[in-house]
């Protein structure tokens, strides 16, 4: 192992320490939910799941509240203080703590989109502060009582119902004292303030009564629209291509939902004009995330295993596979994949992996994970074993260490030295910044020459099928490599993902991921993918891929959708596979 590689890792170690022993805060304050009505969820700082929200659980800095159509919430703070929140609103909980210095409480949140209902129960001390940002504007508040609000456009508007609030935006700042309201537009300072003529009032419990009389009185109609949130179809016709093969298609694809339980089937029939083709009735997906229990059943993408230095973003390769998750949140549990038993075709996924999980402390957990390909056929068989260990620093901050060792190589096992001497290890730091809604990550890595970092990526069931794994070679000396990463969402409207790998003796690798979401059903999205990257550098070669995705209304229930995926050959030949659609929501 080369010196400089030693001394990156004893400075990343101070690092990492001197990180971990800077955080001296007092305890974050918290807010908690006391009222639901409805479809809201909820995503923890700690968690890249949106979860159902459930009464008396408790919020904190770098929290996500989203409450869908038809949906209320209720957040309530130590001081009986009150944030009420209305339907099709995303509200992000940036910082909840106290000032470093002064230890005065301060309260900041930014409002995406939607309607809240504020009420301050004290007069702010000198040095507290609430802010409520949105795209357009920020509100600094010194009243009692207001109402703010965000259009689809960023317009945001601001009712003062009691006291002061402060509102900025295009460096000008005005106050809209008790009984004004002020309208800021897109690029545009606030507006003069105006009296209320009218406001509306936030539907709670109060009206329990008039509740009761309504569901008696249940329409047809509305019955249709409690419905919908469990049961939704859509019909899709348009052509499909794959190669030289074009055809017609036409098919059903109903979507259940049951809270956090998600199914989803195709039922498709496909014809060249004359006679139907075939007919093909599939589950497109199956989802199940809940805080103890996880399941996906589909074709499986971005599958990690081992902090990614057993399986990278591992796809199952337009086949099916199954991801189960049993966890106890304190304790430990258990993360498995295995191929669905229902594939067909000349290529079958073999492949299975496993991690067992502990948490002995609050912040450390240790892992044992293995994943193997069983393939029939004995010469093709692969198997890599690995333990690893991470620490929380701070709920935004984990440092880790992972070690990877192969223990089947083309069906030949740690008998042989070449598959011994098939190892390595990282050592990474991912950091998690709730202001920007972002994830930074570096990891360094060392490993042997004949020991491929990732081994199960998105491109190995590719590679198994045209023969292009590596073959099994003697070990000669060692690689020392880094991944630097960024994954980002900006305003729940553009999300931005980069990661860069560079090893000694090896070429680079890029990937990077573009999704835009403008309304409801007006979405893109662009994906790309290339390993070894050539010197100079060329942007497309054979271990390129390319996915888009366009959906564009056309109607009010009426989306045309455009899916693009382009891979290259070794000949540098684009292959493509597109599907051009109409989607009709009944």
């Amino acid at each position: 192992m080369s010196k400089k590689f030693i001394t990156f890792v004893l400075v990343f170690l101070i690092f990492l320490f001197s990180l971990a022993f800077s955080q001296d805060s007092p305890k974050p304050r918290v807010a908690i939910i006391t009222y639901i009505k409805g479809n809201v969820y909820v995503k923890k700082v700690t968690s890249e799941l949106w979860l159902p929200a459930k009464v008396k659980m408790e919020l904190t800095s770098g929290d996500k509240v989203w409450v869908q159509q038809n949906s209320q919430a209720i957040l309530q703070f130590s001081d009986k203080s009150t944030l009420k929140l209305g339907s099709n609103t995303q509200l992000d909980i940036l910082n909840l703590d106290y000032e470093k210095d002064t230890k005065k409480e301060i309260s900041i949140f930014k409002l995406l989109i939607g309607k809240i209902w504020a009420t301050v129960e004290r007069l702010l001390s000198q040095g507290e502060r609430i802010e409520i940002q949105t795209p357009t504007a920020v509100a600094g508040v010194r009243g009692t009582e207001w109402i703010q609000e965000v259009s689809e456009d960023g317009t945001t508007k601001i009712w003062t119902l009691r006291g002061i609030v402060f509102l900025t935006a295009k460096d000008k700042t005005i106050e809209v004292k008790e009984g004004f309201q002020s309208v800021v537009k897109p690029d545009e300072p606030p507006s003069e303030p105006s009296e209320i003529k009218e406001i509306e009032r936030f539907d709670e419990e109060e009206k329990k009564e008039e509740k009761k009389e309504e569901k008696k009185e249940t329409t047809p109609e509305s019955e249709k629209v409690q419905r919908a949130s469990i049961l939704s179809n859509s019909l899709d016709y348009g052509l499909y291509k794959r190669d030289t093969l074009v055809l017609t298609k036409l098919s059903l694809t109903p979507e259940l939902s049951f809270g956090a339980l998600k199914l989803g089937l195709d039922l498709s029939l496909y014809t060249n004009g004359e006679d139907i083709s075939y007919i093909q009735a599939k589950v497109k997906y199956g989802e199940l995330n809940l805080p103890w229990l996880g399941f996906r059943y589909g074709t499986i993408d971005s599958f990690n295993l081992g902090y990614g230095l057993i399986a990278d973003r591992y796809s199952t390769y337009e086949m099916d596979g199954i991801v189960l998750r049993l966890e106890d949140p304190k304790k430990g549990g258990v993360l498995t994949l295995f191929p669905s038993p229902f594939n067909r075709g000349e290529n079958i996924t073999s492949t299975y992996a496993l991690r067992l999980f502990y948490r002995p402390l609050s912040r450390l957990e240790i892992g044992l994970n293995g994943m193997f390909d069983l393939d029939s056929d004995l010469s093709k068989r692969q198997g890599i074993v690995g333990i690893d260990a991470g620490y929380y620093f701070t709920k935004n901050l984990i440092g880790y260490l992972t070690f990877a060792q192969r223990v089947i190589h083309d069906g030949i096992s740690l008998e042989d030295k070449r598959v011994l001497s098939e190892n390595g290890f990282a050592l990474g730091l991912q950091m998690s910044v709730p202001t920007l809604n972002s994830i930074l990550y570096v990891q360094g890595l060392s490993y042997s020459d004949n020991f491929t970092p990732g081994y199960f990526d998105a491109y190995y069931e590719r590679n198994k099928i045209l023969g292009l794994l590596p073959t099994i070679t003697d070990s000669i000396k060692r690689i020392n490599g880094l991944i630097l990463g960024f994954d980002s969402n900006i305003l729940h409207i553009i999300s931005l993902s980069m990661r860069y790998e560079s090893y000694d003796y090896k070429m680079p690798n890029l990937y990077g991921n573009l999704n835009l979401s403008l309304g409801e059903r007006l979405r893109a999205s662009l994906s790309y993918e290339q390993d070894n990257i050539s010197s100079p550098f060329q942007f497309i070669n054979n271990n390129t891929i390319f996915v888009l995705n366009m959906i564009y209304p056309i109607a009010q229930n009426v989306d045309a959708i455009l899916t693009v995926k382009r891979i290259y050959d070794s000949d540098g030949n684009p292959k493509d596979i597109y599907y051009l659609t109409t989607k009709i929501r009944l």
